[in-house]
C-alpha cells in the first residue's frame, strides 16, 4: 500500500508539472487562392512548468473540422513546428519595487492551409491536456484542457475574410489591489468593426493530454465549468469589479485575491452590421502580491452632485501629485493639491487621472466619474396669512423617479398645511440630494375691543364710558349701531355716552383686516353677577364655557379638581374645559362690577 501511495502522488506531482500551458489564441489570414496562414499563440509558465513538457510541445496539430457537420478533415490536419519564444517580460505597473516570481514565454505555430470554399466554413482547433491544477476559479482544473480553436466561415455570405489579430502580449502577472489598465484590442486586416466581451473558455480532451490528428474532440466544444461564485463575466475577484471596454479592448482590473485564474477575452468581428466571425483568447491570470515604491489611489463616488467632485487621495509614498480632470472643454482643468476638487461647467461623463510622484518614480490611475447638475427646485416664497388657511405646498419642478422627505415625516411630493410655522423638504434623485424651506407666517397681533369702564344706573348717573384697541393698527373705523361716527381714523380710544353697540374695523400693522364689536349696557351692579353650575364645552354655541361668555363684570376664577389640585387660573377669562374629563370641579371666584364686589365657591359640572 505504501507503494502505491508513493506511486499515486509521483504520478500526481509529474502531473502538476506537466501542466504549463497557460493560454492562447488562433488566427488566421487570408493570403489569397484560398490559402490561409494560420497561428497559433501558445503561452507557456517558464517559472514553474516542466522543461520535459515544455520540450515535448516543439510541436503541435490542427485539426480541421467541417463547420456546419462537425466531422473531421484528417486530410487538412497538419503538425506545425514551433518558433523560438518571446518572453513576456514587460511590467504593466509603475514604480513595482520588488516583482514576483512570474515568467512566461510566447511560442508561435504557424502554418499555410488551403481552405476551399465550402458551405457552413471550416473550424480549425488545437487541443492539449491540461490545465494547471492550482486554478482558482475552475472546477475539477487538472481534469480539464484547454481548446484553442476558430472558425473561418463560408465565404459565399462575406467574402474571404482574415481574423482579427491581438496587438499586445498579455501581462504575465498581475498585482493585488492595484489597478492595471491593459489594452487587449486588436487590429483587422480587412477594417472590419469589433467588439470585445468576456467569453466561457472552451476545455479540451482529458484523456489524452496531447490529442493527434486522429484523437481531437470533434464540435461542439464542450466549455470549462466555473467553481462557484465565478463566472466568465466575474472570473477573478476585484473591487470595482473588472470591466472590458466593448469599444476599445481595454480591461481595467484591481484583483483583491492571490492566485491563477482563467479569463476569456472574445472579439467579435461586424461586417457591414452582421457578425462574420469571432477571434478568442484564452489564458490564466498570475495574480500575485506586489512590493511599490508609489502607488496612486483615489476614491470617487459614484455619483457626483452638483457638478462638482471632490476625490479623497489614497496614494501612497508619494509627494507630489497631478491631477487631470479630463474636461476637455478647458485646458486648466488641473491641479497639484492632495485632495482632488474641480467644479465642471456641465454635467457628464470624465476620465479623471491622478498621477502621484516619488522622485523620478511615479504611478498613474484614471477613472471615469459621472457628475450631474443640481436638482434644480424651489417651493414657493415665504407666506403671510391672515385668516385660517389649508395650502397645499408642492416643489416648482418635479423629478422622474425622486424621493421626497418633508420636515413633517411626508414622503409625497406635496403635503397640505394649515398651521403656521418652518416646512421643508429634501428631494433625492439617484445619489443627489437639495434641500428648500418655506415659512409660513400668520396674524399674531391679538387686536381687541375693551372697555375701559363699567357704566352703572344711567338713569341716576351720566352715562359716560370709554371704548379701547388693543393692539397696533394702521387705519381705524369706529361705527354707532351701524353708522359711521366722524372720528379720526387713527385714534384708538373712543369716548362714548350712550348705550348700543358699537363697531370697530380697520387695517393692522401686518396689513391684516380686523373688525370687532361691542354691546354697550347699563349695569345695576350685583343682578349682573350670574353662575350656573353645568356647562358643555362641545363648541355648540350654547353654554360652552363657565361661568359665560361675556360677563358684564370683572372676575378672578380658580378651578380644582376632585383631588384638590389646580387644573385653571384665568383673569376675565372663561375656562372652557375641552381638555377636561366629565364630572365635577370645586371653584373659587372673585367678581366686581360697579364697585360691587362678590366671592364665592361651589361645584361645577363638566358635560361633554
Amino acid at each position: 500500500m505504501k507503494q502505491l501511495l508513493l506511486f499515486l502522488l509521483l504520478c500526481l506531482f509529474k502531473l502538476s508539472y506537466a501542466t504549463h500551458i497557460v493560454g492562447g489564441d488562433l488566427t488566421y489570414r487570408y493570403l489569397g487562392a484560398n490559402v490561409y496562414e494560420v497561428k497559433l499563440a501558445l503561452f507557456i509558465d517558464c517559472y514553474t512548468g516542466s522543461t520535459s513538457a515544455i520540450a515535448s510541445d516543439a510541436t503541435c496539430s490542427f485539426a480541421v473540422f467541417e463547420g456546419n457537420t462537425g466531422n473531421n478533415i484528417p486530410s487538412l490536419c497538419k503538425t506545425v513546428q514551433r518558433d523560438n519564444p518571446v518572453r513576456v517580460s514587460k511590467t504593466n505597473y509603475n514604480c513595482i519595487k520588488i516583482a514576483p516570481n512570474a515568467c512566461v514565454d510566447a511560442y508561435e505555430y504557424k502554418t499555410q492551409m488551403t481552405l476551399p470554399p465550402r458551405t457552413g466554413g471550416y473550424i480549425i482547433s488545437f487541443q492539449r491536456c491540461c490545465r494547471n491544477g492550482t486554478l482558482v476559479n475552475l472546477l475539477n482544473p487538472l481534469s480539464t484542457g484547454a481548446n484553442f480553436w476558430t472558425t473561418v466561415n463560408d465565404t459565399a455570405g462575406f467574402g474571404y475574410n482574415s481574423s482579427p489579430v491581438f496587438k499586445n502580449l498579455p501581462p504575465n502577472f498581475l498585482c493585488t489591489n492595484a489597478l492595471l489598465n491593459f489594452d487587449h484590442s486588436a487590429t483587422d486586416a480587412d477594417g472590419d468593426s469589433l467588439v470585445y466581451e468576456f467569453f466561457q473558455p472552451y476545455s479540451g480532451k482529458p484523456s489524452n493530454s496531447k490529442p493527434d490528428c486522429g484523437s481531437f474532440e470533434t464540435p461542439s466544444f464542450s466549455k470549462v465549468t466555473f467553481e462557484s461564485g465565478y463566472t466568465f463575466n466575474n472570473a477573478i475577484p476585484s473591487s470595482p469589479a473588472s470591466n472590458l471596454n466593448p469599444k476599445t479592448g481595454v480591461l481595467r482590473i484591481t484583483p483583491t485575491m492571490q492566485g491563477q485564474f482563467v479569463i476569456g477575452i472574445l472579439v467579435k468581428e461586424f461586417r457591414k452590421g452582421k457578425l462574420i466571425g469571432t477571434t478568442k483568447r484564452d489564458y490564466q491570470f498570475n495574480v500575485q502580491n506586489c512590493v511599490f515604491e508609489t502607488t496612486s489611489a483615489f476614491i470617487s463616488p459614484s455619483i457626483n452632485c452638483n457638478r462638482e467632485v471632490t476625490l479623497a487621495n489614497n496614494s501612497k509614498n508619494a509627494n507630489s501629485y497631478v491631477w487631470d480632470f479630463g474636461d476637455t472643454s478647458i485646458n486648466t482643468d488641473t491641479s497639484s493639491a492632495k485632495v482632488g476638487y474641480y467644479k465642471y461647467k456641465k454635467a457628464g461623463v470624465y476620465l479623471v487621472t491622478l498621477k502621484a510622484f516619488n522622485g523620478s518614480c511615479y504611478d498613474s490611475i484614471s477613472k471615469w466619474i459621472t457628475v450631474v447638475d443640481r436638482l434644480n427646485f424651489k417651493l414657493p416664497d415665504d407666506i403671510f396669512i391672515c385668516k385660517s388657511f389649508t395650502l397645499n405646498i408642492h416643489p416648482d419642478t418635479f423629478y422622474r423617479s425622486a424621493k421626497y422627505l418633508w420636515s413633517n415625516g411626508s414622503t409625497d411630493s406635496n403635503i397640505l398645511v394649515n398651521s403656521i410655522g418652518t416646512y421643508w423638504v429634501n428631494v433625492q434623485v439617484d445619489k443627489c440630494s437639495s434641500n428648500d424651506t418655506i415659512e409660513i407666517k400668520n396674524d399674531v397681533l391679538g387686536i381687541g375691543l375693551k372697555s375701559d369702564t363699567i357704566i352703572c344706573n344711567p338713569i341716576m348717573h351720566e352715562f359716560v364710558g370709554k371704548l379701547r384697541i388693543l393692539g397696533s393698527v394702521q387705519n381705524v373705523e369706529w361705527f354707532f349701531n351701524g353708522e359711521l361716527t366722524p372720528f379720526n381714523s387713527l385714534d384708538t380710544l373712543l369716548s362714548i355716552n350712550k348705550k348700543g353697540k358699537y363697531c370697530v374695523r380697520g387695517i393692522k400693522t401686518n396689513n391684516c383686516p380686523f373688525q370687532d364689536t361691542i354691546d354697550v349696557l347699563s349695569i345695576d351692579g350685583k343682578h349682573q353677577f350670574k353662575l350656573g353650575n353645568v356647562f358643555t364645552p362641545n363648541n355648540d354655541g350654547v353654554n360652552d364655557v363657565f361661568p359665560e361668555p361675556s360677563p358684564n363684570y370683572l372676575y378672578k376664577l380658580w378651578v380644582f379638581d376632585r383631588w384638590g389640585l389646580q387644573v385653571f387660573y384665568g383673569e376675565d377669562q372663561a375656562w372652557d374645559a375641552k381638555q377636561f374629563a366629565d364630572g365635577n370641579y370645586y371653584f373659587f371666584i372673585e367678581m366686581e362690577a360697579c364697585g360691587s364686589e362678590l366671592k364665592t365657591h361651589g361645584i361645577v359640572r363638566v358635560i361633554h
